[in-house]
């Protein structure tokens, strides 16, 4: 797939406004130390954070890339079927680091990353369920992440879509 259009361009201000809703006023999801209140993720990014920019990056966006539309499957950890933890997993095993199964765990177990530092191959966690962090996907940058969609499989998605900013809770790093 052409690398240019996976990381097409988002406006800034929809990318701030993507991150704006992100987390509601008390934390969703409070282990690890994990804590979202809202104001830190109100202040967004810039449409150009995160752009790959090592060698590390565009090893990891091939990665990413070849597993473009792989079906999703729940508990699913491989090209023949996949959900959003254990494709975040897998990228990561390509990459050489090992990282824990779930969406929740791997929020943890990653390093804290603030709205303004967030940038390429970060990954940003969700509570879609309601009941704490249940979703993750990875940050690719000018406002857009890759995630395996119960609907889609694995694609590129906008974080600038109501459904998602909405529901950010916070994001990682592990790289």
């Amino acid at each position: 797939m052409n690398r240019r259009r996976l990381s097409g361009a988002l406006p800034a201000v929809a990318a701030a406004a993507a991150l704006a809703a992100g987390c509601a006023s008390t934390p969703v999801y409070t282990g690890g130390g994990i804590d979202c209140r809202g104001a830190a993720w109100s202040a967004g990014v810039s449409s150009s954070a995160g752009a790959p920019v090592s060698a590390d990056d565009n090893r990891m966006m091939d990665i990413i890339e070849a597993w473009i539309g792989t079906p999703y499957r729940y508990g699913g950890e491989t090209k023949n079927g996949v959900d959003c933890s254990g494709f975040t997993q897998a990228v990561f095993r390509e990459m050489g680091v090992s990282i824990p199964r779930t969406a929740s765990t791997q929020a943890e177990a990653a390093e804290k990353v603030q709205p303004g530092d967030l940038r390429f191959g970060d990954i940003i966690f969700f509570n879609t369920s309601g009941g704490g962090i249940s979703h993750c996907g990875i940050y690719i940058g000018d406002g857009f992440f890759v995630h395996a969609s119960a609907r889609r499989g694995v694609v590129r998605q906008s974080l600038a879509n109501p459904y998602y900013f909405s529901r950010i809770v916070s994001a990682g790093r592990f790289l």
